[in-house]
């Protein structure tokens, strides 16, 4: 669907992007990951073709005209922008035409989009009267609006409130299920846990880290299981004990000892055991850790 080949961009004397390749598989959720400055936005401005390259390839979809590529990108940025002096269908019938749609079409999928985030009631309102989250979810109905073949979101969830992140997630959801390519760039490594397949973590212009989400978490989780429900008690043959949690211990197993051979010793000793689980080391442990590897 989309590939970087060995893609640089310099700004005067910094490398703003520095030989990145990565692909991005069509109708999958990716995550598009690193620390400000690590040079996430200039990628996604190359890819909609506002910055070219200065060496290295992008590729979308085969062969397109740029208008073709253009109307086939659905972008989210992080920094809203609307014409908040004009109506909210009038707006996002506009931006739907202008990804290609006819005015019916438009008006056919501006009314689906307003009445699955609750907004039909405002329809005739002047934007620059709605509440910042439901400004947002205009904002991001006029990015999905179109139903782009590439949808990119930069923070998609910001000032809404739970409710709205219920419903908006729901949408990213169902798009991807009707074939959608999408990439995440965000800071939340629990919405990266939720939506994504896969993820490319970017530092100091770099791809760092990149690959399928749960094995990158697995392989960092190693040989510790989440033992709730118990107290004290003592190491044994079968593990030692490195951490007390709110509900029971952390434990390390010892080489040798799989999960089966613990929960019979649990079974055997009778203990008082709520949950047994392996530990999963949370992705945020995962960014930094990768993150500070090269700073250091």
């Amino acid at each position: 669907m989309l590939e970087l080949r060995s893609v640089t961009k310099r700004f005067g004397t910094v490398r703003a992007v520095d030989g990145v390749s990565c692909l991005f598989p069509e109708g999958r959720v990716s995550g598009l990951l690193g620390p400000n400055g690590a040079g996430k936005t200039t990628i996604i401005r190359m890819i909609m073709d506002i910055l070219k390259p200065d060496s290295g390839s992008i590729e979308l979809g085969g062969d397109q005209s740029d208008r073709a590529r253009k109307n086939g990108i659905g972008y989210l940025p992080e920094e809203r922008g609307l014409y908040t002096r004009e109506r909210v269908d009038d707006t996002l019938v506009y931006f739907a035409m202008l990804k290609g749609l006819s005015r019916h079409d438009a008006r056919e999928q501006v009314t689906y989009f307003l009445d699955r985030l609750g907004m039909t009631s405002v329809a005739g309102e002047r934007i620059k009267k709605l509440s910042k989250g439901n400004q947002q979810k205009i904002q991001f109905i006029a990015t999905v609006v179109a139903r782009p073949t590439l949808l990119i979101l930069d923070e998609p969830f910001s000032g809404l409130d739970p409710v709205n992140v219920r419903i908006v997630s729901e949408i990213i959801r169902e798009l991807n299920r009707d074939g959608m390519t999408i990439i995440l760039s965000t800071h939340q490594m629990n919405q990266v846990e939720a939506f994504c397949e896969n993820m490319f973590l970017i530092n100091r212009g770099r791809l760092i880290l990149e690959g399928e989400v749960g094995p990158i978490i697995e392989s960092r989780s190693g040989s510790f299981v989440v033992i709730e429900g118990i107290g004290e008690i003592e190491a044994n043959d079968l593990f030692e004990i490195v951490g007390q949690l709110d509900h029971g211990l952390k434990v390390r197993l010892h080489e040798g000892v799989d999960f089966h051979r613990l929960l019979a010793w649990i079974a055997k000793k009778r203990l008082p055991v709520t949950a047994v689980r392996p530990f999963r080391v949370p992705l945020s442990d995962v960014f930094i850790e990768a993150v500070e590897a090269l700073d250091g």
